[in-house]
């Protein structure tokens, strides 16, 4: 099993410093600081023989929240100041996107960088900024009126991305895109000649007309595509049928009969794979000499920006279990009973390096005993203060030296 970090992209703050230098993200200097932070967890990741970093894509949090609008272009930094460590957006939302430059952009890193890309692809749901971006008040997801249009759209243009890496011309003709545009073809009498002579076959035909496009460059390697998914089954379905590979936030309870329907549809479809290939898990890991010591870690972390940023949109209903009032969302009331919550459904694996390694045996042997990867929510790099580095890189190391190795 491989292990990725999720690292957040905080400005690391304390809540009153966060106050006093509103819109502290705007801020160029505390913005630096964001970048050093994530820069030198890269440099120890690869150090210490992680297999992937990656991060999420989000616009607009001038809190100081998730602050990386395009990891992309900064991964192409980092790569040239690291050896082998795979980087992966986790993830680039496709409804807010087009599909064609998310395509271009990906396979040119797979060019600069050989066998150093994968990729996440999501559906966002954060208003603000998908509609602001996407120029259109229905393109969100986990919304009433706008939800399935959004699955619609998403699905339609990941099928694009994929195109345009595998084959050397293609024409779309879609409800929400058209390649080429119009899809009924382009006059273009200046490049006819040209491009029946030298370009993809069939791109133009003997009157001129553009009726296909290719896309370059062709990925050196294709980047592995990876879907975050909690319930749905469609996802799960879709994930299994195209060979991407399936990133579950469910409980330890969903995860047999997860990896059991992959292998099912993967069967169906002309794959067939192990238990457990072509799934992960996504888990928060918080680690400490004592229980005690990592569980208040995890609250000034992972719980603080649970409790006080994402239960806004939502997020937390991941943590519901069946006692809790099923007419108003999930509310804990503070960041240490929320952080319980999350340690006792099985979201954030917690303790010293050997129970956390028991915790994180039982959940692979869960999903048929075997899995592809794990990503592992970092949340340390929220931390502020004088000692976040030395914490930051002793939770990366802890994990390498005392966890890592039972799972390769």
């Amino acid at each position: 099993m491989k292990t990725l970090i999720m690292c957040a992209t905080n400005v690391a703050a304390s809540p009153e410093e966060r106050r006093a230098r509103r819109p502290i993200a705007r801020d160029t200097d505390a913005y630096q600081g964001m970048l050093r932070s994530y820069g030198d967890i890269a440099g120890w990741a690869d150090e210490l023989g992680f297999d992937g970093l990656g991060s999420t894509e989000h616009h607009f949090q001038t809190e100081g929240g998730e602050t990386i609008p395009n990891a992309l272009l900064f991964y192409a930094k980092l790569a040239a100041q690291t050896e082998r460590i795979m980087f992966v957006p986790l993830s680039i939302i496709l409804p807010a996107q087009n599909p064609i430059r998310v395509a271009e952009d990906l396979a040119l890193f797979s060019h600069m960088y050989p066998g150093r890309i994968g990729v996440g692809f999501a559906r966002g749901y954060q208003t603000r900024w998908m509609q602001t971006l996407a120029q259109d008040d229905a393109v969100t997801s986990m919304q009433p009126d706008s939800d399935a249009r959004n699955r619609e759209i998403f699905d339609e243009y990941l099928s694009i991305v994929e195109r345009a890496w595998d084959e050397d011309s293609f024409q779309h003709n879609g409800k929400h895109f058209q390649v080429p545009y119009p899809a009924e073809g382009i006059r273009n009498w200046a490049l006819a000649d040209w491009t029946r002579a030298y370009g993809s076959p069939d791109e133009v035909d003997a009157e001129g007309t553009v009726h296909k496009i290719g896309v370059l460059p062709k990925p050196l390697h294709r980047p592995t595509i990876f879907i975050p998914n909690t319930y749905s089954r469609q996802t799960a379905i879709d994930a299994a049928r195209h060979g991407r590979t399936l990133l579950s936030l469910a409980g330890v309870e969903h995860l047999g009969p997860l990896t059991e329907q992959y292998q099912d549809i993967a069967r169906e479809n002309g794959r067939d794979l192990p238990r457990g290939e072509g799934v992960g898990i996504v888990r928060k890991i918080v680690l400490g000499d004592t229980f005690d010591e990592a569980f208040d870690l995890a609250v000034r972390t992972a719980g603080y920006w649970y409790q006080n940023f994402f239960q806004a949109f939502g997020i937390n209903e991941a943590f519901r279990i069946p006692s809790d009032a099923p007419d108003r969302r999930l509310d804990l009331g503070d960041a240490r009973a929320l952080t319980r919550r999350m340690h006792e459904t099985g979201a954030l694996l917690c303790g010293t390096p050997d129970q956390v390694r028991d915790d994180l045996e039982k959940t692979v042997q869960a999903g048929g005993g075997r899995l592809d990867w794990l990503v592992w929510e970092f949340w340390a790099q929220a931390l502020y203060g004088d000692d976040a580095p030395e914490i930051q890189r002793g939770q990366l190391k802890a994990y390498a030296e005392q966890i890592m190795p039972a799972f390769r």
